[in-house]
């Protein structure tokens, strides 16, 4: 009786993925067959990671994470960073439901990529990279997580206007699109060619403009990918262009930018920065939002650089001397990698 169920379960679940692959292609004058559909799964991997309780992210992210990933070659998976920073244990479940030990073999802050393998030699069916400086406004496309993970569902690519993160992050032009699949984490975003055009990354409130609610996912954009492939297989991080880390989370406030949280034993605590400050300038020059502070302190140099930042607090300017640091620095790193 369990397997029977089982069977009917499967055969729904690839019936209503035929039934959207077959309308959204048949609105765009091309068809998807069954087969096609199922190809595009042996590329599609599920990731449970396990992080130590004493890792800096272990408070904000959780030790244990869940995700997608999508083959990309004969070795490597693709999948977003935080599903696997700072973890000790990886395990990757392959098309057909065999898990197996995997490992970290990249990460990069800047983008929010990261790169696994697993550990055994298993053969990997790959999914070709896209070009998502091609995608248009409004194209239909396909967000298909591993199936235990969630749903595959299709989606409007809807908006490319930057994102800036509290993390220290942005993105120039980010993937935005509509409407919302719940299980973004890693899941790749596929074109009607069968190619891989970005991978999830978070859930947006307002993914056609800013004040517009509008459920959504933001995708990094493979094109972010590309340059930096090789570093992060050879070297595990990439080796130019490294930001400088400050070590705070902050948000825009009405004109300004204040700060949200410190890390401990990062930068800014150590320069005696406090949550609740509001950042005036960088180095003299006023920031007003998250982009501009960014743009600001990512334009002085790299790790090591050393900023003048002019805080208010409490309605008392203040100044303070912070020596930035190398990000990969600062996070733990796995015992094999």
């Amino acid at each position: 009786m369990k397997s029977f169920l089982s069977f009917i379960k499967i055969f729904f679940q690839s019936f209503i993925i035929i039934f959207i692959f077959q309308n959204v292609f048949a609105s765009e004058k091309k068809i998807a067959t069954e087969e096609e559909v199922k190809k595009l799964y042996d590329s599609i991997v599920r990731i449970y990671s396990i992080v130590p309780p004493d890792a800096r992210t272990a408070n904000s992210l959780g030790t244990e994470r869940r995700g997608s990933g999508v083959i990309i070659d004969d070795k490597h998976i693709l999948t977003i960073g935080y599903i696997v920073v700072e973890a000790d244990t990886i395990n990757i479940g392959l098309p057909g439901g065999k898990t197996v030990p995997g490992e970290l073999v990249g990460y990069d802050h800047t983008s929010g990529f990261g790169i696994l393998r697993t550990i055994n030699s298993t053969k990997l069916n790959p999914l070709k990279l896209g070009d998502s400086d091609e995608i248009k406004v409004d194209e239909l496309l396909f967000v298909m997580p591993y199936p235990d993970q969630g749903q595959a569902s299709a989606a409007n690519a809807v908006s490319r206007r930057s994102f800036a993160g509290w993390w220290e992050y942005y993105l120039d032009k980010p993937i935005y699109t509509f409407p919302m699949n719940y299980s973004w984490a890693g899941t790749p975003l596929i074109n009607q060619q069968g190619e891989i055009l970005g991978i999830g990354s978070l859930f947006v409130s307002e993914s056609l403009s800013p004040g517009v609610s509008s459920p959504g996912n933001l995708f990094v954009p493979i094109n972010d990918l590309k340059p930096i492939l090789k570093d992060l297989i050879d070297n595990g991080r990439r080796t130019k262009n490294i930001k400088p880390y400050m070590g705070l989370s902050s948000e825009d406030s009405t004109g300004k930018v204040s700060v949200t949280r410190v890390n401990e034993n990062g930068p800014a605590a150590k320069a005696g920065i406090m949550p609740n400050d509001v950042i005036l300038s960088v180095n003299g020059k006023d920031v007003r939002n998250m982009t501009e502070f960014y743009k600001t302190v990512w334009g002085l140099g790299g790790p090591g650089t050393v900023l003048k930042l002019d805080i208010d607090r409490n309605e008392q300017k203040l100044s303070f001397e912070l020596t930035t640091m190398d990000r990969n620095d600062f996070f733990v790193k796995p015992k094999y990698y």
